[in-house]
């Protein structure tokens, strides 16, 4: 051989993974052992069967459930699970036995009163022209009814990755199960019922090795957008895809959003993602929340949704946002069905979403997402790679790295929430920013080092808790606690009743009395060098201005002044109009929002007179508002994050194993 010419070694690694990889020709079903009619089926002649436990033929094709209500619940012979209800006709059987009508023959003959044919041994006998569908019913009922109660909305688990009774992960890939790496056909396994459903790519079927690592490609293409945090942004969206593909085995789904103007890559980001995750993906643009869920039913695979943008009416997405937000702890959704049978199913699917402007994000969202902003790509860039081929099998490589790796995943979680915490973050920063560096780290490591606590930055190691330290994320720019935005709406709406004064709001009649009584350095007046106020120090004018709103003012002798807020008010209620803290009348919502704030320091109860009506009334320090470090000055301190420990989870003596 020439020199120079020689072949190259063949890759026997790539052969063996298509070897494994390989599927069945797709051939037209067919079901052996099912007689023609009136032939025998194992020796039993038709209709001549013992029962089994549950009073069914011997083989039978369908495998009942149990019941709920007037809904019998069964597997069809395929593996679907069907609804066996009313009026039980005989397409409704036809319909669970899909395909297998020749049993039906066989196990409830209706014989034909004038066709007279010759069996196998020679024996006359009448013709079988059908089944009898009423006792097929009777005996399909009586089966269900000695299952006993049963419901989907525990037990029925569709496609996606699940937790099996022992800590580990069922994955669910539509026609069957991948259970310890083995293959096993879908129904009934540890108590939960995996039904038969459309295929979804299966994990890499060979160990990866180290310098095939699927991280080392996907983070250099993932870098080539421009993320606005390059040194965290990429690493938590490789975070995100790892725990796409985990869905309901995780404890908490984090949601990412990326945004960007336009130029910026965000759908061909969504494109690069369907690419990785193929199938696994359920990806949309102008959605519902109803949308999403009908068409997610049991499954728990990730949901990608583009162009999200806000609009002038914000009703559509802020029910998919409450979708997404329940998703992330497993929401129980309920919905009406057709046949008096009641739709039910957990929502543990992970979002992802991307626009260019946000619609309405409440405090409740931004505490369970991370929010990853891209600029424009700079120029002449080359764009990612986009073959889907290519794409896929690391997608599949990254599966395989999540499922081996799982055993440590719950000791990982926990390393980053306590780090997290030091950085500032509450319980739910800690669980959606922990979740994400924990999923990155299984793709991209074998084994747990404490040294993964910190990050290169710059060429530098440095913790994540000060790379992304709480104070230094926009995530939690905006994020403000329900009693805060509760207090800061009271005091800024305008109130209808001063229309035609000089005041336009709350805040700046306290403001004004807090400057008059010493609360506030007074500001100078620009004519005289004094402070000029409507009020000279008389609180009875204050009271007649804060008694149209409904509010007061208490005063208590050498102590600090409080402002009065009624629990339930009507003119008070007009302040909440059009808001979560509105209520309705007789029923407002504010008193149990203001007083989720540190009580004593900013609120006591008590009740006082407004405007000549006593009432209960939720009582608001002046001097916890505008006084030194007043939570209304501009100087006072941020408040310190709570402590949270990281509950639920006890130190493994192994840090390589999962924690249980």
């Amino acid at each position: 051989m020439v020199a120079g010419n020689a072949a190259p070694a063949p890759n026997f690694e790539a052969v063996r993974a298509l070897v494994d990889d390989a599927e069945p020709l797709p051939s037209v079903r067919r079901f052996q052992g099912d007689p023609e009619p009136g032939l025998p089926r194992n020796g039993i002649k038709p209709g001549q069967w013992h029962p089994d436990a549950l009073g069914l033929p011997p083989d039978c094709p369908v495998t009942a459930l149990g019941v709920n209500g007037g809904a019998n619940y069964f597997l069809d012979p395929i593996g679907q699970l069907v609804v066996y209800a009313k009026p039980y006709g005989q397409a409704d059987t036809l319909d669970l036995f899909r395909g297998r009508h020749n049993y039906l023959y066989w196990a409830f003959p209706k014989y034909s009163a004038s066709k007279v044919i010759d069996g196998e041994d020679g024996e006359q006998m009448f013709a079988v022209e059908g089944w009898r569908n009423e006792k097929v019913r009777e005996c399909l009922i009586a089966a269900c009814t000695a299952k006993g109660p049963w419901s989907p909305t525990d037990k029925l688990r569709g496609r996606g990755a699940w937790l099996d009774a022992h800590g580990g992960i069922v994955l669910h890939c539509g026609p069957d199960l991948m259970v310890d790496g083995r293959r096993t056909p879908p129904g009934e396994f540890d108590g939960k019922v995996y039904p038969t459903r459309p295929p979804l790519p299966r994990p890499w079927p060979r160990p990866i090795a180290a310098t095939e690592n699927p991280a080392k490609l996907l983070m250099p293409l993932l870098r080539t957008w421009s993320f606005a945090r390059p040194d965290v942004d990429a690493h938590l969206l490789l975070g995100w895809i790892g725990a796409a593909f985990l869905g309901a085995a995780l404890p908490w789904r984090p949601i990412v959003y990326v945004i960007g103007d336009a130029g910026t890559g965000k759908s061909t980001l969504q494109e690069f993602i369907k690419g990785l995750l193929g199938e696994w993906l359920i990806q949309t643009v102008e959605t519902t929340a109803a949308g999403i869920y009908q068409h997610v039913g049991h499954d728990c695979v990730p949901i990608a949704v583009d162009e999200f943008e806000g609009k002038a009416d914000n009703k559509a997405a802020g029910k998919v946002l409450e979708l997404a937000r329940q998703a992330c702890s497993g929401g129980l959704m309920l919905r009406g069905g057709d046949r008096h049978t009641g739709v039910q199913f957990e929502a543990r699917s992970t979002f992802l979403f991307s626009s260019i402007n946000t619609p309405p994000l409440k405090p409740q969202d931004l505490s369970r997402m991370a929010v990853l902003r891209l600029h424009k790509l700079k120029a002449g860039a080359p764009p990612p790679e986009l073959d889907k081929q290519v794409l896929g099998n690391i997608g599949r490589m990254i599966l395989k790295r999540m499922l081996d790796q799982w055993p440590r995943y719950l000791y990982t979680y926990k390393q980053f929430r306590a780090e997290l915490q030091r950085g500032g973050y509450d319980a739910r920063g800690q669980d959606t920013f922990g979740t994400l560096l924990a999923c990155a780290d299984l793709i991209e490591h074998d084994e747990w080092h404490d040294d993964r606590l910190k990050t290169a930055v710059d060429g530098d190691m440095k913790p994540w808790s000060e790379v992304m330290a709480a104070n230094l994320m926009a995530e939690f720019e905006d994020r403000i606690e329900n009693w805060r935005n509760c207090l800061n709406h009271m005091l800024s709406v305008n109130v209808d009743a001063w229309r035609g004064g000089t005041k336009s709001n709350v805040g700046q009649v306290l403001e004004d009395w807090c400057k008059e009584v010493g609360y506030l350095d007074p500001d100078p007046d620009e004519t005289n060098g004094n402070y000029a106020s409507e009020y000279n120090n008389d609180v009875k004018k204050v009271r007649s201005v804060l008694a149209p709103a409904g509010l007061g003012l208490e005063r208590r002798r050498g102590k600090d002044d409080w402002l009065i807020v009624p629990n339930q008010n009507p003119m008070t209620r007009k302040l909440f109009a059009d808001t979560p803290w509105g209520g309705e009348i007789g029923a407002g919502v504010w008193a149990g929002a203001l007083r989720q704030g540190p009580q004593g320091g900013v609120w006591e109860p008590g009740q006082c007179t407004v405007a000549g009506v006593k009432s209960r009334c939720t009582l608001i320090s002046l001097r916890a508002l505008y006084g030194p470090g007043g939570i209304m000055r501009p100087d006072a301190p941020p408040a310190p994050p709570a402590p949270v420990s990281p509950a639920g989870f006890q130190r493994s003596p192994d840090p390589n194993m999962a924690e249980k």
